[in-house]
């Protein structure tokens, strides 16, 4: 962590991080202020409550967004567009299918779970959902269990792989701010994740759902007929464009610490690089997924032009984040709270919450 640009009284420091906080949450919660303007406010409240000199607190809110978003702007939207084709050429349901089919019906919640924590690598976790949850609820009519049952072993899944494993955009983002190679972010966050999935989706989700029944609901009984019967790609094409770009990440690593002819290892390397190995898998997401299965250039671009419609607003709000961050860090208020949790003796999962 950076020194501190400016160090006020650490009482003042303090109240002003607390009122800031609180500001940030009364516009969100009761005023419904859009979230990017009240962490703008919250930020801008902190600063000059702590009495930082304005042309410093303008300085910070530049470097905030900057320094946030050079290392996963383009990677984020890549990612966005790489799992946009994904879902839209039913290569996400594809892949669930199969696992269940291999699991059977009596592990369909590992099944649900292993999908979810693949799929959250390369879809926003909204989109996974939607994509998903119709196969949880399949399953839960087809057993007569409570859905419980398999939707919390997805959502955990998806919500594990999406904040482990790159190239997730949460992944990516705790990378970067961390400064962790995304290589060995993948190598410690699959494992990771294969965890909190297991425990806090398949082993919780059986205990909730043998204790509480929900039914299907009753919309999707009834159009549950009239779904889309699209033909769906093959699962070894989709698994393999799905691993595409882990592998070139970690070829990428890897190459750093196997021994081999210096001209191999850069390119290794180079291929290794997150915006390289997105570029690349897109691309081949594009042509296997899409146009090879009949979808036009135009098609395409309509696509992925609807893929990158949130991406704005999740940057917006990431970079608004970074803002906070940044101006907490620059007033002092880290070396203020810093030496007190060291002395704490709260474990360190409680002092990280």
């Amino acid at each position: 962590m950076s020194d501190p640009t400016f160090m006020a009284d650490p009482t003042r420091l303090v109240i002003a991080a607390i009122v800031g906080i609180a500001l940030l949450l009364a516009l969100i919660i009761k005023f419904k202020l859009h979230p990017v303007l009240s962490m703008m406010v919250s930020a801008l409240a902190i600063g000059i409550g702590a009495g930082m000199p304005l042309d410093l607190v303008a300085d910070t809110v530049t470097k905030g967004v900057g320094t946030t978003l050079q290392n996963i702007a383009l990677l984020i939207g890549l990612g966005s567009m790489f799992g946009q084709i994904l879902e839209e050429s039913g290569g996400a349901k594809k892949i669930a299918q199969t696992f269940i089919d291999t699991f059977g019906q009596g592990h369909s919640s590992w099944a649900l779970g292993v999908t979810g924590l693949a799929i959250g690598t390369t879809v926003f976790f909204e989109a996974g959902v939607v994509v998903l949850i119709p196969l949880a609820f399949s399953v839960a009519s087809q057993t007569k269990k409570s859905t419980l049952y398999y939707g919390i072993a997805l959502l955990a899944g998806l919500a594990a792989g999406y904040a482990f494993v790159p190239p997730s955009a949460g992944s990516v983002l705790v990378a970067g701010t961390l400064g962790v190679d995304l290589g060995t972010m993948i190598l410690v966050g699959i494992p990771t994740a294969f965890i909190a999935m297991a425990i806090a989706g398949v082993i919780w989700g059986h205990n909730v759902g043998s204790r509480i029944f929900t039914d299907v609901p009753e919309h999707f009984t009834s159009a549950e007929g009239a779904s889309d019967e699209k033909e769906l790609p093959s699962f070894g094409m989709v698994l393999a464009i799905v691993l595409t770009p882990l592998c070139l990440i970690l070829l990428g690593t890897l190459s750093s610490y196997i021994p081999m002819p210096a001209e191999l290892a850069s390119i290794l390397a180079f291929l290794g690089k997150p915006f390289v190995a997105l570029t690349l898998a897109t691309l081949v997401a594009m042509y296997l997924l899409g146009a090879r299965r009949g979808y036009s250039g135009a098609e395409l671009k309509a696509l992925l032009d609807r893929s990158l419609k949130p991406v704005g607003m999740i940057l917006l709000v990431i970079a608004c984040g970074g803002v906070i961050r940044w101006m907490l860090q620059d007033c002092g208020l880290g070396q203020v709270i810093g030496p007190m949790l060291e002395a704490s003796p709260l474990p360190l999962v409680v002092v990280a919450f």
